[in-house]
């Protein structure tokens, strides 16, 4: 899980969304806003891709698991569009080292 001080507040998620460039992967898509922060990052998991609370908190905690030990600089905002069958992190830790290559 990120620390607090690494997610985004729902204002700084507004601000990513309105003003940030989008990447778009197989699973999930990314809004991302540079700056010279270390990442700071927030996963938004919505009830049309998983019903029960439980399941989208078990895909946002994946996906926090796969961003903590990465060194990016900026805020992202992850959109989760399809939730993967097979084991989360190694899926997700994949797809984003990917996306986070092309932001470069």
């Amino acid at each position: 899980m990120l620390p607090k001080w690494r997610r985004l507040s729902a204002h700084e998620v507004r601000t990513v969304i309105q003003k940030g460039r989008s990447l778009r992967g197989a699973t999930l898509s990314l809004r991302h806003l540079a700056t010279d922060t270390p990442l700071r990052a927030a996963v938004v998991v919505p009830k049309s891709v998983a019903k029960r609370a439980v399941d989208r908190n078990r895909v946002r905690r994946a996906v926090y698991s796969v961003l903590t030990p990465l060194s990016v600089r900026g805020t992202i905002v992850f959109f989760i569009h399809a939730v993967p069958k097979t084991q989360l992190p190694e899926v997700f830790s994949g797809e984003i080292a990917a996306l986070l290559a092309k932001l470069k």
